[in-house]
């Protein structure tokens, strides 16, 4: 319902195309259904911690601009684009593909638990980061890419999901501000990294210290959360079959084929316009902020856009954001060769539209749960098929790059990926609303 008491095709109307599923299994594996206060102390604590956790973790994934620069031109420079790519792209799949058993877990009941391993992991891989040797890629690979990427993915979606556990009215926007805390920590750790890799300190310390604070940030952010899901114990089996009831579902197997094709085109700027604005003479402070600017933009994309899709709907907001970057990309190499202010505009335009497709993922799939015991589930196992897409884009990148950095190639494999993806998004978007146009007539029909 609008604030004026007007019925409007909002998002959480969307919850009405869910697949259905057997009787048997809804009633063996469902809970009983969990009153939603929207907004008490708790809920709003929850938000908080939520958002700490997401500042710490998906906020580093967006500073690996930073590392990608410095391994390139620096403490990697033995090894090609495309090998060091790997790093951030399974970095990136870990991060989405454990979201099939992170989301799982939570729908269980087994928040903490889950939360505090990932935690301990990711502190730990951090460390192991400071300890690498130049020139050793395996290590970086192994504790950055595999290890920090598994951290990360354990603990983002459970803090993604959490909140949906606390809201319902307002569950868009506040997934929205909780998103918003990754470009905050994308603005805080490139500039924190950048100062300290480049400065007296170097890197092994500069890593040490980043690893410390985000120690000091994740032990107080799990102190903050609640789940409101009880523990409870399903057959694995039994669980699968309820999974692939999913796939039964068109119009959620269409956004996710989008969220495939974003997931695997979005990351190129973010990952390598620190490095471009270099190679296309940028002032060298101005490159070392250049995605600490697009995580800057990216908040206000992440928070803005969730404040109407309650209203207007998700997918309304979603296929063009989509779309926007994928033009965005295509003016990448015409609008960086400007010089400073083509890498500022770039940065603000991309940050704040790229922002906007990262922070309306999570409400969308939300909203195709039947209820909140699927939540993690459904946006698990979306961002675990879109995490592929996030481990082959950046080698393939690096790869169309090559050692000379022709931007042409990537650009337009990164262009058509963001594309394609506003295409399938707004397809899945046109089968909600006949979905829902279809029933409101039969509702009407019904009526004497």
């Amino acid at each position: 319902m609008s604030p004026s008491g007007a019925r409007n095709p909002s998002a959480d109307e969307e919850v009405d195309v869910a697949v259905e599923i057997s009787p048997e299994a809804s009633a063996k594996d469902s809970i009983p259904p969990l009153v939603i206060r929207d907004g008490d102390f708790h809920s709003w604590l929850t938000v908080a911690g939520a958002f700490i956790v997401v500042f710490c973790s998906s906020g580093y994934v967006n500073s690996f601009g930073v590392y990608e620069d410095f391994y390139v031109r620096e403490y990697l420079n033995h090894h090609s684009s495309s090998k060091i790519g790997w790093i951030g792209g399974a970095q990136t799949f870990c991060l989405f593909s454990m979201g099939i058993f992170s989301g799982y877990a939570i729908d269980v009941g087994y928040f903490h638990p889950v939360m505090l391993t990932g935690s301990g992991l990711f502190i730990f891989c951090l460390f192991m980061m400071s300890l690498s040797q130049p020139q050793q890629w395996y290590q970086l690979f192994l504790a950055q890419g595999i290890g920090l990427g598994i951290a990360i993915g354990s603990i983002y979606i459970p803090a993604l999901g959490v909140v949906a556990h606390h809201f319902k009215q307002k569950r868009s926007l506040v997934m929205g501000i909780v998103a918003s805390a990754s470009s905050l920590g994308g603005v805080v750790h490139p500039i924190m990294l950048n100062i300290l890799i480049h400065g007296p300190v170097g890197f092994h310390w500069g890593v040490r210290i980043s690893s410390f604070m985000n120690l000091v940030l994740l032990v107080a952010a799990n102190c903050m959360m609640r789940t409101r899901l009880p523990t409870r114990t399903k057959e694995l089996s039994s669980q699968f079959t309820y999974w692939a009831g999913f796939f039964l579902d068109k119009t959620y197997i269409t956004a996710t084929a989008g969220t495939f094709l974003l997931i695997m085109g979005v990351f190129f700027p973010i990952f390598y316009l620190q490095l471009d604005a270099v190679e296309h003479g940028a002032g060298t402070n101005l490159a070392f902020y250049s995605i600490a600017i697009l995580n800057g933009s990216s908040a206000f994309g992440r928070v803005v856009p969730t404040i109407f899709a309650d209203r207007c709907g998700v997918f309304t907001l979603l296929v063009p954001c989509t779309l926007a970057c994928g033009i965005l990309i295509f003016a990448t190499d015409a609008v960086v060769s400007i010089g400073n202010p083509g890498v500022v505009v770039m940065a603000i335009l991309y940050g704040f539209f790229s922002g906007a497709c990262i922070s309306l993922l999570g409400p969308m799939l939300a909203n195709f749960a039947k209820d909140v015991s699927e939540v993690g589930a459904r946006i698990g196992i979306c961002f675990g098929v879109g995490g592929i897409g996030s481990l082959i884009g950046p080698p393939i990148m690096g790869a169309l790059l090559t050692s000379r950095n022709i931007w042409i190639r990537p650009i337009i494999f990164s262009g058509i990926s963001m594309c394609l993806a506003a295409l399938f998004l707004m397809i899945a978007g046109i089968h909600v609303r006949h979905i829902r146009a279809n029933r409101r007539v039969d509702a009407e029909g019904q009526q004497p």
